[in-house]
């Protein structure tokens, strides 16, 4: 007698819909529309519950701070893809695809602030010890301190700003210390002070906040999305296609006399051999 399976269905936590409603973490949809705004809801989709007054203000200024920087990484990949002709969402995940360990990596330093925290609190060490050790041990192993430095700003002009916000909303904490304090010490270790970055501090706040890795790097993905859109868009509505015009005002980034021999240095001109 063959056996009775049930029907596959997905499980989750985060939501259900039927013909009449939609349920989000319990709530119904329409009470949610209208009576909290996009911070309170990414927190209560990421994590279940809706944030703290506090929490809200402090998700508002993240987003807000790192939804646009300019000329990035994931804003000129986005531009390139859009140039090829594809659809807006195309383009925009183009440039998502860029957000890694040296671009909006707001996710590694949070586990290593979060790991921190934890080291300290089962071995009774000092913050202060905690952050010459993951200094040093970073040093010496020759790994990339994420959070800290950027390649375009001495110090970045948005972590001030973040801190002073998360300590007027009573968020900061340990998280937060042992950033300052790994910036602190970076200058023993390295031939010069590595300043916290904007996802350095957004990692450290997100922690206070008791916020998972996984979740502060969902949160930066969110803030930078808005910026990916904007560039996308204006790059199919303002620019040529294929970034390669010789009408354009400026030589662009795929123009032939950006292409010229002497810019090879792949093997010499050569001859296919065929077998006779």
């Amino acid at each position: 007698m063959e056996e009775k399976r049930e029907n596959f269905h997905w499980r989750t936590a985060i939501a259900y819909k039927t013909q009449d409603r939609i349920v989000i973490r319990g709530y119904d949809l329409n009470e949610l529309t209208g009576n909290i705004d996009f911070a309170a809801m990414a927190y209560l989709v990421l994590t279940g519950e809706l944030p703290p007054e506090n929490y809200r203000k402090m998700i508002n200024a993240l987003l807000v701070s790192l939804a646009e920087h300019a000329f990035s990484p994931s804003a000129a990949a986005a531009r390139f893809v859009a140039s090829g002709g594809v659809p807006l969402n195309t383009a925009v995940a183009g440039g998502v695809l860029t957000l890694g360990e040296r671009h909006a990596s707001a996710d590694i330093p949070a586990q290593v602030f979060s790991d921190g925290i934890k080291r300290c609190e089962k071995e009774g060490k000092t913050l202060e010890e905690c952050a010459r050790e993951i200094v040093k041990w970073h040093r010496e192993n020759k790994k990339i301190l994420n959070g800290y430095h950027h390649p375009q700003h001495i110090k970045d002009p948005r972590v001030e700003r973040l801190f002073e916000l998360s300590d007027t909303y009573q968020i900061s904490g340990k998280h937060v210390q042992l950033a300052k304090l790994i910036e602190n010490e970076t200058e023993n270790f390295f031939s010069r002070k590595l300043y916290l970055n904007a996802p350095g501090a957004f990692a450290a706040i997100c922690c206070d906040m008791g916020l998972t890795p996984k979740q502060t790097k969902g949160l930066i993905i969110l803030s930078r999305t808005v910026s990916l859109i904007a560039h996308s868009i204006e790059e199919m509505e303002r620019e040529r296609g294929w970034r390669a015009s010789r009408k354009s005002h400026i030589v662009q980034p795929l123009d032939l006399s950006l292409q010229l021999p002497e810019y090879y240095d792949g093997p010499k001109e050569r001859k296919l051999k065929l077998e006779t």
